[in-house]
C-alpha cells in the first residue's frame, strides 16, 4: 500500500501522478470551455448525440473532471462509452475506457483502474492512436505502482516511453522519464533515478512550464544529496524555493524545506538543519499526513543529536518510532533505531544502545534481502521487454541457416560440374580442343587461386578479430565468474565490473552480427531481396536500439528524414548499413554532441546523410576506411572498441544495392557519411 511510503516518496508520487495543485485552476477553465462547446453543439440544428464530435467533447470534459467533479466524470465517461459502442466509434470507446481507468485511479480504487486499463489495451486498434495508447499505459503503470508491483510498472512505463520517442511527444518524454526516475528512487537506486530525472528535466524545459521544472529540481536536489553532490543540490534547492514561495504552494514548500534540512545535515550544520526542519514541521500542522511528520521528526531528532541536546533528540525520535512502527515502514524504523542507538551510546547506556543496535542490524538485513528480490524482479522485467529484440536475432539466425543450406547445394552443384568437365575433357581426344580446354581450366585455376588468396586474407582478419576483440571480453567474463564463485569477496567485484562487462558483451554481439553478415558478402552467388523501404521508419527503429548509448552520452539526435522518402534495397542489408553508420557516429561523438540524419532527392536516387560533431578524420584515415588490405580501427570517445570491419561491410552492401557511399571529414570537426541508393519516388 502506498500509504506506508516515506516522506520523500509521498512527494515523488504527488508529482508522479498529476501535478494537481498547479493544474486545478486550468482544469476548471477547461471544464467550462467544454461545457460551452457541448452546449453550442446541442443548440445547433443538425445536432446528434451519435456524432464523433459530440463524443469527443464529452470525453474531453470527462477527463478534465477527474479531480474536482468525479461523480460527473463517471456519468459522462459511461455515456461516452455507451454512445461509442453503439456507433462503432473506436477512438471514442478507447478514450472513455481510459477515462474510467483514470477516474478509479484518482479515487484510490486501484484494482478497478487496472481492470479498465487491461480491457483497453486488449483492443487491437489501440496502436492507431498513440496519444491514447500512451495515456492508458501510463495509467496502468501508476496502478501497478500503487500496488508496489514495480516490475509491471517498469514494463508499462518503458512501453509508453518507446511510443513517446517514436512520436517525439515532448510531454510524455518528460512524464515517462520522470516516472521511471521515481520508480528507481523508490527502489533506492539513486544513480539510475537521477539519470532518468536528468533526461526528464531536459524535456520539461522544452514545455515552458516553470512549475514542472522546479518540481523536477526539487526531486533532483534530494537525490543529489543522497549521492553526495551537495553543491549541485544547493543550486537546485535555491531555485526551487524561490518559485514555490512565489506561488505559495505550501505542500511542495514544506517538502523543499525538509530537503534543505537534509542538505544541512549532510554538511553537519545542525543549527540550519534544525531551522529548516522546524519550518517544514510547522507547515505540516495543517496536513493530515502522519508519515510526512514522522520523517520531519526524524530530521529534527538528528539535528538535536548533532547539537548534543540528547534529551530533546530522544523525545522526538521516540515519537517518530511510534509512527514508523504503526505503519510497518521498515526503512524508517531502521534509521530511527539507529539514531536511538547513537543517543544511548552518547548517554553511556550500554545495554540500551546494544538493544537498538541489534534491532537496527536485523531490520537492515531484512531490507537488504527485500531490495535484492526487487532488483531481481526488475531485471526480469527488463529481460522480458527485450524479448522482441531476441526474436529478431532468432530470425537472423534462421536466415543464416538458410544461407548455409544454399552454400551446401552450391558446393554440390560445383562438384557435379567438375565431374562433367572431367568427363568432357577425357572424351575429347583432339589436341586442339584439349589445349583450349586446358587453357580454360588454367584460367579458372588462376581465378580460384585469387579467391583462395582473398579467403586466406579474410581468414587471417577473422582470426585477428576473434582473437583480439571477441576473446578479451569473454575471458574477462570467465575470470569474473570464477572469482564470483570461488572468492568470498567475488560478489563485490562482480557488482563493480558487471556494467562494463555488459557493455563489452553487447559490443561482442554487435561484432558477431557484422562478422556473420560480412561472411555472407564474401560468398559467391549471394542474393539480395530488393523492396521498397520507408527510410524514416527503419532509421527510427535503429535509433531506438541505441537509445541507452545515446542517453548515456547525452547526444542530441536531429532526425530530419522526410516521412515519404523511400528507397529500393534489401531491408536486412539496409539495416546493417545504417546500424554501422549510426553506431560509428555515436561512438566517435563526445558527450552532449549532435548527430544529424537527413535525406534529399537527387535525380532518381535518394541521398541519406549521417553527420556527427565527433572527432573527425584526416585525409589519410579516410583512404584506409574501406581498404581490403589495411585494417583501420580506433577507440571511441568513451573508449568504445571496434574491429575495423563495419565500414568495409557497409561499402560492400551499398554496392550490392546499386548505391554509392562517400565520406567527408575534418579532424575535431566531425564526419559526414553520404549514402546514395535507388529511390522509390511517390
Amino acid at each position: 500500500m502506498h500509504s506506508i511510503s516515506n516522506y520523500k516518496h509521498n512527494f515523488l508520487l504527488f508529482a508522479f501522478v498529476c501535478f494537481s495543485f498547479f493544474t486545478a485552476l486550468a482544469q476548471k477553465d477547461s471544464i467550462e470551455f467544454y461545457h460551452q462547446k457541448i452546449s453550442k453543439l446541442k443548440n445547433s440544428s443538425d445536432f446528434s448525440e451519435n456524432s464523433p464530435e459530440y463524443i469527443d467533447n464529452l470525453n474531453q470534459l470527462s477527463y478534465y473532471q477527474r479531480r474536482i467533479e468525479q461523480d460527473s466524470m463517471l456519468i459522462n465517461s459511461e455515456r461516452a462509452l455507451e454512445l461509442s459502442k453503439k456507433n462503432n466509434y473506436v477512438l471514442g470507446e478507447l478514450e472513455a475506457l481510459s477515462n474510467l481507468a483514470t477516474l478509479y485511479l484518482n479515487k484510490g480504487e486501484t484494482d478497478k483502474s487496472i481492470d479498465f486499463s487491461l480491457e483497453t489495451i486488449k483492443n487491437p486498434d489501440l496502436k492507431k492512436y498513440p496519444k491514447t495508447e500512451m495515456k492508458i499505459y501510463n495509467v496502468l503503470g501508476q496502478g501497478y505502482y500503487f500496488k508496489n508491483d514495480y516490475p509491471s510498472t517498469y514494463t508499462q512505463f518503458l512501453h509508453t516511453l518507446t511510443i513517446a520517442e517514436k512520436t517525439n511527444d515532448q510531454f510524455h518524454l518528460f512524464r515517462m522519464n520522470m516516472n521511471l526516475g521515481t520508480i528507481f528512487s523508490r527502489l533506492d537506486n539513486n544513480d539510475e533515478a537521477l539519470k532518468y530525472y536528468a533526461v526528464a528535466y531536459k524535456h520539461v524545459k522544452k514545455l515552458n512550464d516553470p512549475t514542472k521544472e522546479v518540481m523536477m529540481l526539487s526531486n533532483m536536489a534530494f537525490l543529489n544529496i543522497e549521492l553526495g553532490n551537495l553543491d549541485q543540490a544547493k543550486i537546485e534547492l535555491d531555485e526551487t524555493l524561490a518559485l514555490f514561495e512565489k506561488y505559495k504552494h505550501t505542500t511542495w514548500l514544506a517538502w523543499t524545506y525538509s530537503t534543505l534540512g537534509y542538505y544541512y545535515l549532510a554538511l553537519n550544520d545542525y543549527e540550519n538543519a534544525l531551522v529548516n526542519y522546524q519550518k517544514a514541521f510547522d507547515m505540516h500542522n495543517d496536513f493530515n499526513d502522519v508519515k510526512a511528520k514522522a520523517d520531519i521528526k526524524y530530521g529534527l531528532a538528528k539535528s538535536y543529536l548533532g547539537l548534543n541536546n540528547l534529551t530533546k533528540a530522544e523525545e522526538i525520535i521516540n515519537k517518530s518510532v511510534a509512527i514508523y512502527a504503526s505503519t510497518d515502514y521498515e526503512k524508517g524504523l531502521e534509521k530511527a533505531y539507529r539514531t536511538l542507538y547513537e543517543i544511548k551510546k552518547e548517554q553511556n547506556e550500554v545495554a540500551e544502545s546494544l538493544k537498538y543496535l541489534e534491532l537496527t542490524e536485523k531490520l537492515s538485513n531484512d531490507i537488504y534481502k527485500k531490495k535484492n528480490r526487487r532488483n531481481l524482479m526488475m531485471l526480469n522485467a527488463k529481460l522480458n521487454f527485450n524479448i522482441e529484440t531476441e526474436r529478431l536475432k532468432a530470425e537472423n539466425e534462421q536466415a543464416l541457416n538458410q544461407q548455409r543450406k544454399y552454400v551446401k547445394w552450391s558446393l554440390a552443384g560445383l562438384f557435379a560440374l567438375m565431374v562433367i568437365v572431367f568427363i568432357i575433357l577425357k572424351a575429347n581426344k583432339r589436341e586442339k580442343v584439349l589445349n583450349k580446354k586446358l587453357a580454360s581450366q588454367a584460367e579458372i585455376l588462376n581465378k580460384n587461386q585469387e579467391s583462395l588468396t582473398q579467403i586466406n586474407a579474410n581468414q587471417d582478419r577473422l582470426f585477428s578479430i576473434v582473437g583480439h576483440d571477441l576473446r578479451g571480453p569473454i575471458n574477462s567474463l570467465n575470470d569474473i565468474l570464477r572469482l564470483y564463485l570461488e572468492d568470498p569477496e567475488g560478489k563485490v567485484y562482480f557488482d563493480q565490473f558487471a556494467p562494463q562487462l555488459k557493455e563489452d558483451l553487447e559490443q561482442v554481439q554487435f561484432t558477431m552480427d557484422n562478422l556473420l553478415h560480412w561472411g555472407k558478402t564474401q560468398m559467391q552467388g549471394s542474393t539480395i531481396n530488393v523492396r521498397s523501404i520507408s527510410v524514416k521508419y527503419e532509421l527510427d527503429t535503429i535509433l531506438q536500439l541505441y537509445r541507452n548509448e545515446i542517453q548515456k552520452k547525452s547526444i542530441i539526435i536531429n532526425n530530419q528524414v522526410a516521412a515519404n522518402h523511400n528507397v529500393f534495397a534489401d531491408q536486412q542489408q539496409f539495416n546493417i548499413i545504417f546500424r554501422n553508420l549510426i553506431n560509428n557516429a555515436i561512438k566517435f561523438t563526445p558527450n552532449e554532441g549532435l548527430i544529424t540524419i537527413s535525406t534529399e532527392i537527387k535525380d532518381k536516387n535518394l541521398v541519406i546523410q549521417v553527420t556527427d560533431t565527433g572527432v573527425g578524420m584526416t585525409e589519410a584515415d579516410i583512404q584506409k576506411l574501406f581498404s581490403n588490405t589495411e585494417n583501420f580501427s580506433k577507440y571511441g570517445t568513451n573508449l568504445e572498441k571496434g574491429t575495423g570491419l563495419g565500414l568495409r561491410l557497409v561499402k560492400a552492401m551499398v554496392i550490392k544495392n546499386n548505391g554509392e557511399i562517400m565520406v567527408k571529414s575534418q579532424p575535431n570537426q566531425g564526419s559526414q557519411f553520404i549514402v546514395e541508393l535507388p529511390g522509390d519516388m511517390v
